[in-house]
């Protein structure tokens, strides 16, 4: 092989090992099966990857693309000393791009985030990993950013549940998906007018957190 086979090869690995890993999760995937997809020889992946785990953990890191993360930071960045109004709607603006205005989109949920999902319903040995050099980071920000609006420590209840409830509006459309297309009449999907459903979730959150500011 030459180095640019090298590269298509790999590549060509990694993309179908999403799309098997995203329809089967880790336990149920096959490394024949990600081959014959990427159309390489069954010896590719350790060769490129060194194993099936090492390969699952190149898709995690590929699902959680730092770089597309860092450029939808910029995007929508405010400064560092804006109103904390500004940043937790910047936040939240950031990461419902990040998951809804994905490339290769299937109608379900993308690749990437079936991955994601499929973590959740059936964890695997490599959940771990995937909190704490991804989950926890954006977790840790958010709490932040409640803890300063509500004048309470990022440990305090109110925090933690403000938090969730938060998570729950971005991530509500991504995992109901397959039962609100079936409602009479379907709920619109998030990605039609992405900016119109980042502001309700922006509207939303920023009502409920100054309710619960004003009530303590």
């Amino acid at each position: 092989m030459n180095r640019t086979n090298d590269v298509n090869t790999k590549q060509a690995l990694l993309l179908a090992a999403v799309r098997v890993f995203a329809k089967k999760g880790f336990r149920a995937a096959t490394v024949r099966e990600i081959c014959q997809l990427a159309e390489a020889n069954v010896a590719a992946v350790n060769y490129h990857f060194g194993s099936k785990d090492s390969l699952y953990a190149a898709v995690l890191d590929h699902t959680f693309d730092l770089e597309k993360t860092e450029a939808l930071r910029e995007r929508f960045a405010v400064a560092d000393d804006a109103p904390v109004e500004d940043r937790l709607a910047a936040y939240i603006r950031t990461h419902i791009h990040e998951i809804y205005a994905d490339e290769g989109w299937s109608g379900v949920a993308s690749d990437h985030w079936a991955i994601f999902l499929m973590e959740m319903a059936t964890p695997s040995p490599h959940l771990d990993s995937l909190v704490q050099d991804h989950i926890q980071s954006y977790a840790g920000d958010l709490r932040a950013l409640v803890s300063e609006f509500l004048g309470v420590p990022p440990t305090h209840r109110m925090v933690m549940d403000a938090a969730m409830s938060i998570w729950s509006q971005m991530f509500d459309p991504l995992l109901m998906m397959p039962i609100t297309d079936r409602f009479r009449p379907p709920r619109p999907r998030v990605q039609e007018n992405l900016e119109a459903f980042a502001d309700h979730v922006i509207t939303f959150t920023l009502g409920g957190l100054n309710a619960i500011r004003e009530s303590r």
